[in-house]
């Protein structure tokens, strides 16, 4: 709606925007084709053994735990991060570990801390990410007790 109203009113800036959407289009798509190359890759570096060993169900709250932090310190936006979490789904990882693992990239965010040391002064950032590794704990055990494999 918003680019038909332009075409009429606007069309040289409704055409700017198209423009630059497709650009921003094709830079992505490339992104995500790497992060997806980059998930298959480790799906097979990783043996199968491992990964159940230390995210599999026998892994417990363990495995949980294990999952949610190590999310929180992978680099890279959600079409990185994602396709590496699903490929760890399809090799066996439950439920509470692919949540877990959701929840730990997403409280923890190693990759914002430089990115906040840019406006925050360290202590704000240090609580930040203390409390952000406290709460994914606190919510890998939840996941734990409620989807625990």
């Amino acid at each position: 709606m918003l680019y038909i109203y332009m075409i009429i009113f606007s069309p040289g800036e409704a055409w700017q925007g198209i423009t630059s959407g497709l650009r921003m289009f094709a830079s992505l798509l490339t992104l995500i084709f790497a992060a997806i190359l980059l998930a298959s890759a480790i799906q097979i570096i990783i043996p199968d053994k491992f990964i159940q060993e230390y995210l599999g169900s026998e892994a417990g709250l363990k495995g949980v735990l294990t999952g949610g932090l190590l999310a929180g310190i992978l680099q890279g936006g959600p079409y990185a991060v994602y396709p590496i979490i699903k490929g760890l789904q399809e090799e066996g990882v439950g439920t509470a570990v692919v949540l877990a693992m959701l929840v730990g990239y997403s409280m923890i965010g190693s990759g914002r801390i430089v990115y906040g040391l840019a406006f925050f002064e360290i202590e704000i950032i240090a609580t930040r990410v203390f409390l952000s590794i406290g709460l994914t704990v606190l919510g890998c055990t939840l996941l734990y007790t409620v989807f625990g494999e």
